[in-house]
């Protein structure tokens, strides 16, 4: 018989299968089931695909019973759950938020398809397909915006948001910044120069939440303050709009500038602080080799896959025990096929290529 590690899965990857899935009590494969043939085709890099005798798309998609805002809704009270939960912790040690746009590649043709030959579902369906193409061969892609929370040597995604087309979301950062700052006090929230906007420093600072934006450096600061080894700050009138905080310098040869509301009395530690920001790219490195592939166009399905390697990802990060990301998705393969041990009498009907599923059962 298999070892089985004694550490359980963390009850959100079973709570978020639960809550999106059909529990119709006709269906031949249950919900155990769905979330290890999901896990064990996300572990792969693979997708789920139709082949005889086997669970396909239709088993798995036909019975996701949810939409976007409910995913949006879901995920975002399991991120306060984590912060009520933590918050006295969360307020003795340094912590950072970080904010950024993340993409989903796509390949169909809705994009080229003249949009008043667009079925109803279709038009719904653009909505949320951009043009941005992350990779060659792409026609368009999802975009997600994604909270996460650097805490001491660990992350969490807090919160995500699948962003239509065109759709305005400062307002949104602000109010979800200004909430989680409220609960835990973080040292501050970190951007890059996509959210260079004189809109969003005014919201962060009639909020109070303290921030640093990386700035698009212009010939005109370059005219105005230069650039020297030494780190120096200005009041900076942004735009014409906004009285903030303008930090230059140079590092290694690299020019830097900053916006921020924070007072050091060293500015390289602004830059210093800002690495923390990298943490966000290394979550959606690690995410996007554990993201189950779907070939749909349904947002709803795209962002279901999203979450799931993202709730997947944060329930690794609260191990004790140090895991790398595959092995934990192993152990959680272990766990979850011993649950369906109580299924045995149906187990011939299903057919999974991994070596954990011929493991001895008695």
């Amino acid at each position: 018989m298999i070892a089985i590690p004694q550490h359980h899965i963390s009850k959100d990857v079973k709570s978020f299968a639960h809550k999106n899935f059909s529990e119709a009590p006709n269906v031949v494969f249950t919900i155990t089931t769905l979330l290890l043939l999901l896990i064990t085709a996300a572990e792969e890099g693979r997708s789920i695909t139709s082949v005889a005798g086997t669970p396909n798309e239709d088993t798995f998609f036909y019975r996701l019973t949810t939409t976007i805002p409910q995913l949006e809704t879901y995920f975002w009270s399991q991120g306060k759950a984590f912060l009520h939960q933590n918050r006295k912790k969360l307020r003795r040690m340094r912590c950072y938020l970080t904010i950024d746009e993340t993409y989903d590649s796509y390949t169909g043709y809705l994009l080229k398809k003249l949009y008043a030959k667009c079925s109803s579902k279709e038009k719904e369906y653009r909505r949320y397909i951009h043009r941005y193409k992350p990779k060659n061969g792409d026609t368009g892609s999802y975009k997600y915006l994604v909270f996460a929370l650097v805490y001491g040597d660990k992350h969490r995604v807090l919160r995500v948001k699948a962003l239509q087309r065109r759709e305005k979301y400062i307002d949104f950062m602000v109010e979800t910044a200004a909430q989680i700052h409220r609960k835990i006090n973080f040292d501050c929230v970190l951007f890059d120069r996509g959210f260079y906007n004189a809109e969003l420093v005014e919201k962060l600072q009639q909020q109070k939440v303290p921030f640093i934006i990386r700035a698009k450096i212009s010939r005109y600061m370059k005219k105005i303050y230069g650039i020297y080894s030494e780190w120096k700050s200005y009041e900076y009138l942004f735009k014409n709009k906004v009285m903030t905080t303008l930090v230059l310098g140079k590092f290694e040869k690299h020019e830097w500038g900053f916006l921020t509301n924070l007072k050091k009395k060293k500015w390289i530690e602004i830059r210093e602080i800002y690495r923390q920001r990298w943490n966000i790219e290394n979550i959606f490195k690690a995410t996007d080799g554990i993201q189950l592939r779907v070939a749909t166009a349904n947002p709803s399905t795209r962002m279901f896959a999203v979450c799931l390697s993202f709730i997947v990802y944060n329930s690794w990060q609260e191990q004790k025990c140090k895991y790398t990301l595959l092995g934990f998705l192993k152990h959680v393969i272990e766990m979850v096929l011993c649950q369906i041990q109580r299924v045995v009498s149906y187990r011939d009907k299903l057919r999974i290529n991994h070596p954990f599923w011929n493991f001895d059962w008695k």
